[in-house]
């Protein structure tokens, strides 16, 4: 991570979300997630269904690797002070989403996003996590401060436009977090991979945050006591909801779950 890096972050994910699309930082922070997304993004057009419909899977090919998101989870989401008070809800979605089991994802990672921004961005309400509520956090250090800031921004701008932004139509399939906690959601799309992903790339953003003002990024993979096996048990339990995701009982799962839309 440098000042080009910062910069050219900030210009994808401005771009990406015009599409309504977010981009995570870690993702971001590799070569091959840092390529894709300034590919996809690039043109910074207006959404669509058919370019989501396009992204989506090759997004959930790249970003959720098995081995990844357990080094992600054991070294970033169970470490981290804020991430892992609600690492149960953390994790319990990820494999959800291994399972392909979108509504069950977004029903527990959508309380979390705004529980995990309001104590990492100090917000004092109890009404919303608002941007306008918020206090940047600062470490001292230039170069992490800047990047901080850069991240803060993106989903400060993500949440006004997309996320907490004023949603009346009970049909939208757009990421909104009002329209499903409060009971007003009519249409069973919006339960989709794509939102899916955009939020996992939020709590990316969150987390990405929280390891820069604590100084563990990118360090957090160095190993302690006991985590070669906690990562490894992840590594199965990943790839078996993967796996079974496409058997007999969970394509008639999902079949069943598919008469209510």
């Amino acid at each position: 991570m440098d000042a080009s890096w910062i910069s050219e972050y900030k210009t994808t994910t401005a771009n990406a979300i015009k599409q309504e699309w977010f981009v995570s930082p870690l993702e971001y922070s590799w070569s091959s997630g840092k390529e894709l997304a300034d590919q996809a993004y690039r043109a910074g057009a207006a959404p669509s269904s058919v370019f989501d419909d396009m992204l989506s899977p090759t997004l959930y090919k790249t970003s959720m690797q098995f081995d990844f998101r357990a080094k992600m989870m054991v070294c970033a989401f169970m470490r981290e002070n804020v991430a892992k008070t609600y690492g149960l809800e953390i994790e319990s979605g990820l494999m959800s989403l291994f399972g392909l089991d979108f509504l069950s994802c977004l029903l527990q990672w959508l309380p979390v996003v705004e529980g995990y921004t309001r104590q990492l961005f100090q917000v004092q309400t109890p009404s919303n996590v608002r941007p306008t509520g918020w206090t940047i956090p600062a470490t001292g250090d230039a170069l992490r401060d800047s990047a901080i800031q850069a991240v803060s921004n993106a989903l400060a701008e993500y949440y006004n436009t997309i996320m907490y932004r004023s949603a009346n139509d009970p049909q939208t399939t757009t990421l909104s977090r009002h329209l499903v906690l409060h009971g007003n959601l009519q249409n069973n799309l919006f339960y989709s991979q794509k939102n899916c992903l955009a939020v996992m790339f939020v709590l990316d953003a969150l987390v990405f945050i929280e390891m820069l003002m604590s100084g563990t990024f990118p360090q957090m993979f160095d190993d302690q006591p006991g985590d070669a096996d906690r990562i490894a048990r992840r590594n199965f339990v990943y790839a078996y909801e993967m796996k079974h995701s496409m058997s007999d009982a969970y394509l008639v799962k999902r079949e069943l779950l598919d008469e209510h839309v």
